[in-house]
């Protein structure tokens, strides 16, 4: 106690530090499980960054992906612009018969049937096309020896209904009076093709059928051709056509100018030729001695000089009337089906010239 009372500065010291241990050591002991509780907190939120820079990495590079995707939509809008092109290049609405077919009555078709058969026929008449027939059992790629037809009964592929017209159907007649026209369209390209010179001789005009009626009467004007329909681009639902056969003897020149006039819709779908007509004359004039021996006589006279020669050229034609190319309600209908992002379809709709849609298109965007 001397000791304390001798040296009070110290004393008081010793007492200060004593306290400020206690109180440094109870702050210490109170604080430990706050500390504990923030390092584990800054741990879940180390292996938080991790897995956010883990998960980030996935779309690393994904402004440039969008840049290519953005492009690719370009070209996927041009193709379909161009595809849209096309087919209506292909259709040709202007100069379509089909599509600009009047609705008329039976009647009024079966009229216009009959004055056809005379308008045709003196075409043909006046521009040296003459007419000739296959036989009905032979296949439209072999006619042996065509026989002669009277101009005045030639049918044109539709022999059944000059100077007879059953009951049909008002679209029957219609499809029916729409073949008709094309077939007249045809027979004037080829009497646009000919000359006084040399004459085309029109062999076979077959047709498909137009209906179950026609299916009763249309007899050997049906084309018969075998596995045809796997030459079309006809496509169930989507494209629609008429099949035509045409067949005649002619020149290539002929036959030449005639494909070169079937522009769409019609459709070059095949073409045969064979040749069948071969006039000629020896080399050598039968009036002079031959310097060649017996042997080699022989084989001259087997190479002729070819003065005239024709063919039968044999053409599957398909006329276009209809493509189902319905893009507005393509978009609408997928729309529905995905999440599409609003400035992309936009995009999309401007590049491939259909940009007037996007108001209508934008009306189920809101809705939806």
């Amino acid at each position: 106690m001397n000791f304390f009372k001798a040296n009070k500065t110290f004393s008081v010291l010793i007492i200060l530090f004593i306290f400020i241990f206690s109180t440094l050591q109870f702050i210490s002991c109170s604080a430990t499980g706050d500390i504990e509780s923030a390092l584990s907190l800054i741990s879940k939120e180390s292996s938080s960054i991790i897995n956010l820079e883990e998960e980030l990495l996935l779309f690393d590079g994904l402004e440039n992906e969008v840049i290519e995707s953005k492009n690719d939509l370009i070209q996927l809008s041009k193709i379909e612009k161009t595809q849209s092109r096309f087919w209506q290049s292909i259709v040709n609405s202007d100069e379509n018969i089909f599509l600009n077919f009047n609705d008329k009555s039976s009647e009024s078709i079966n009229a216009d049937l009959t004055r056809l058969y005379s308008s045709l026929r003196e075409l043909c008449k006046s521009n040296n096309i003459i007419f000739k027939q296959a036989s009905p059992n032979n296949s439209i790629t072999n006619f042996g020896q065509p026989t002669t037809v009277d101009e005045e009964k030639y049918g044109f592929g539709l022999s059944s209904y000059d100077g007879f017209w059953p009951s049909f159907s008002k679209q029957e007649a219609k499809l029916l009076g729409v073949q008709s026209k094309i077939i007249a369209t045809m027979i004037e390209y080829l009497a646009n093709s000919s000359d006084e010179k040399y004459a085309i001789t029109l062999v076979l005009i077959q047709r498909e059928s137009a209906g179950s009626e026609d299916s009763n009467h249309i007899g050997d004007d049906e084309l018969s051709s075998q596995n045809y329909k796997s030459k079309l681009i006809r496509y169930e639902d989507k494209i629609g056509s008429f099949a035509f056969t045409v067949s005649f003897q002619s020149h290539t020149s002929h036959a030449r100018s005639f494909i070169n006039q079937l522009r769409a819709p019609f459709l070059v779908r095949d073409i045969k030729v064979n040749r069948s007509t071969i006039s000629n004359e020896s080399v050598l004039s039968p009036g002079f001695a031959s310097p060649f021996s017996e042997e080699e006589q022989k084989k001259s006279l087997q190479l002729p000089i070819v003065k005239d020669v024709k063919s039968t050229f044999t053409l599957l034609i398909e006329y276009i009337y209809e493509i189902d190319r319905d893009f507005e309600n393509f978009i609408l209908e997928n729309i529905k089906s995905f999440d599409i992002d609003e400035d992309v379809l936009k995009l999309f709709l401007e590049e491939t010239g259909n940009s007037k849609l996007f108001p209508k298109i934008q009306k189920n965007f809101k809705k939806s």
